[in-house]
């Protein structure tokens, strides 16, 4: 090897000696000599020793996280290693609005620090007893279905650019209305659908759809329901239900059956039997003119007993003329 050579490489070690004395000077007190991360960006994992709920409490609003830490030295209560206290949940330390997360107690936690102002966040979380999404225009959560993932094909689509099946469950927030729609196959046949909130027209309604073929809409006025020519009717006068062209209709004190239309009372069956028991008997009370004196018909004597007992037959054992199938109230 040359002389220009040795010099050459000896001159570039020390300039990376040089180099490396400078940087190791600006840096001290800047990086952490153990971990090589810059002093208060650095993560750390622990739990959640302290939930500050008290809103008397100077950290109200925050919570308090342990290190998960090995310490070779003793900690006492007075003097406490890697305990943070005041560790933020929100940009805002004691905003109640906007998106909210509060961790449980003795949950797993991810700090993070802003080297600026040394300030102090939760950025991930194991458990948690609430979280709020509030929002001022909208919020859309749901699960929607998406073909799988090949990756041992090279000419199969990325994991971001993966296909709809069509099948989901999703629901949309605005700040007058919620809305749910479930699809549970790929040709969206089979679709149930619920709206809460204003109507232009109805005011506030709760709306149900399966497939169209069911549907249920309450209202602050009624409440119907709709399944094929079936039809169920409720509001403050009158409770309707419908089968085609067939109705049964409750009013208070009164039930139509058929229609309101046309109509005519009905007749309470044990009263018409009894009516009928009587009238029977009453005729084969009857007596006619004879050699002998007043005497009975016989030629229909029989025949006014064997009916009457019929009756009394009909209004003990709900048969005939009468039936249990319509109950009507006396």
């Amino acid at each position: 090897m040359s002389n220009n050579t040795k010099k050459h490489l000896t001159d570039h070690s020390s300039n990376e000696m040089i180099r490396e004395a400078i940087r190791a000077i600006a840096l001290k007190g800047v990086v952490n000599s153990q971990t090589g991360a810059v002093r208060g960006t650095s993560k750390v994992t622990g739990y959640v020793a302290k939930i500050h709920s008290d809103e008397s409490d100077e950290l109200f609003g925050t919570i308090d996280v342990q290190e998960y830490a090995d310490w070779s030295i003793a900690e006492s209560d007075d003097a406490k290693i890697g305990y943070h206290e005041g560790v933020l949940l929100t940009a805002i330390q004691k905003d109640n609005q906007g998106y909210i997360i509060i961790p449980k107690l003795y949950s797993d936690v991810l700090v993070s620090k802003d080297p600026e102002t040394n300030n102090e966040y939760v950025t991930m979380f194991s458990h948690v007893d609430l979280i709020q999404l509030d929002s001022h225009e909208k919020i859309m959560v749901g699960v929607r279905e998406r073909e799988e993932y090949k990756p041992d094909d090279e000419d199969a689509p990325d994991i971001h650019e993966l296909e709809l099946t069509g099948i989901q469950t999703t629901t949309e927030y605005t700040k007058d209305s919620a809305k749910t729609i479930a699809v549970t196959d790929e040709n969206a046949e089979h679709v149930a659908t619920q709206v809460i909130g204003n109507d232009p027209d109805d005011g506030l309604e709760i709306k149900h759809d399966v497939s169209g073929k069911s549907t249920s809409t309450m209202t602050e006025d009624d409440i119907v329901l709709e399944h094929d020519k079936a039809n169920v009717t409720l509001d403050g006068s009158q409770a309707k239900m419908e089968m085609g062209k067939s109705a049964v209709i409750a009013e208070d004190g009164t039930v139509y059956v058929g229609s309101k239309s046309g109509t005519d009372d009905a007749v309470l069956g044990q009263q018409l039997a009894t009516i009928l028991s009587d009238l029977v008997g009453y005729l084969g009370q009857m007596m006619t003119p004879t050699m002998m004196g007043p005497q009975p018909p016989a030629n229909v004597l029989a025949s006014f007993i064997a009916l009457k007992a019929k009756i009394q037959s009909f209004a003990s054992s709900h048969s005939g003329f009468l039936t249990k199938k319509v109950q009507i109230q006396k």
